[in-house]
């Protein structure tokens, strides 16, 4: 339907249909995103540029962090930019992780008014952060993961939570296994050879969320892991990318 435009009281007077509504505001929606994916990137430019993603491909990762967090009632430009950093610290769609299932149902809590659940989801993403990270870093994590893969070591419990040894602060030993489990059950077949291409798999959804091979934000190490490429070589390439993240 086109908009109608009439003369009343010696004025023009233009009307829009709730198509033409919908149109603009997703256009408007759609420049918000690209703009707040070139500011993500710019943010985080070394660690993303390490990891082959672009703002471009940044962009589907704010949309549908944007897409989410409408449904709770969030549409600040600032707020849904905050849960766009909550996005590149925790994974793509990191409200479907379960291990932060009780957390994200806590920052967004229909008790809390809408204007406060970012806040709230910042804090909970700091604080598990903070224990998942005491005394550790990503270029430690991946030299553990690199020394386990030369090792020809598979993605046992002892194994990962060496690799990752904060994942016994945020979760306790009996829910480690049932993830464990899961995670195992749900790892794609390019990488399922219960060695080290399945112990790279699990380790880094223990760092970047279990979605992460299809991350927008983890092309390269996504693409390394798929590789075919023999242990000591994929090792390597692991080491290689989260060095020159880290820069």
């Amino acid at each position: 339907m086109i908009h109608v435009a009439c003369l009343w009281g010696g004025r023009v007077v233009v009307s829009f249909s709730p198509e033409q509504f919908a149109v603009f505001e997703g256009r408007a929606r759609n420049r918000w995103c690209a703009s707040a994916a070139r500011d993500l990137f710019r943010a985080y430019r070394m660690h993303y540029v390490a990891h082959g993603a672009s703002a471009d491909n940044l962009l589907c990762v704010v949309q549908a962090t944007v897409g989410w967090a409408e449904r709770h009632g969030i549409d600040g430009g600032a707020d849904l930019m905050r849960l766009s950093h909550v996005a590149a610290a925790l994974g793509h769609r990191f409200w479907q992780d379960p291990r932060l299932r009780s957390r994200v149902s806590a920052a967004m809590a229909t008790g809390r008014p809408a204007d406060r659940r970012a806040g709230a989801m910042i804090r909970e993403t700091k604080a598990w952060l903070r224990a998942l990270w005491l005394d550790d870093d990503l270029c430690g994590f991946a030299d553990r993961l690199a020394n386990g893969m030369d090792g020809g070591e598979g993605p046992r419990t002892s194994t990962l939570l060496r690799v990752l040894p904060g994942h016994r602060r945020v979760l306790s030993a009996a829910e480690n296994d049932q993830l464990f489990d899961w995670l195992d059950r749900v790892t794609p077949a390019p990488f399922r050879d219960g060695g080290p291409r399945h112990l790279a798999y699990m380790a880094c959804a223990l760092v970047h969320g279990p979605q992460w091979p299809s991350d927008p934000q983890y092309p390269r190490l996504a693409a390394a892991v798929a590789s075919g490429a023999e242990p000591a070589r994929l090792a390597a390439d692991i080491r290689r990318i989260y060095l020159e993240a880290d820069g």
